[in-house]
């Protein structure tokens, strides 16, 4: 059976997808702006797309921040 990735690694895989689509909106956005047709969808779903990437790098300091207290506690009690 494999083995399951770690929850950061899964995490990490997730912003890096993140950050793809956010870097092919703006692309997006600058190819309509300079063709002079209208921006307003598409900077409406830029600003959703870096909120969800940026509620993903939090949860990713949070998970990290747990794993780091966590291994300081197991190194405290030996």
């Amino acid at each position: 059976m494999p083995r399951k990735k770690p929850k950061l690694a899964l995490l990490a895989d997730q912003i890096a997808t993140a950050r793809r689509i956010v870097e092919a909106q703006q692309a997006l956005l600058e190819r309509l702006r300079v063709n002079g047709q209208p921006t307003y969808e598409a900077e409406a779903a830029l600003r959703t797309y870096v909120s969800s990437l940026m509620h993903l790098l939090a949860h990713a300091d949070k998970l990290r921040d747990e794993a780091l207290a966590k291994k300081a506690e197991t190194k405290k009690e030996h």
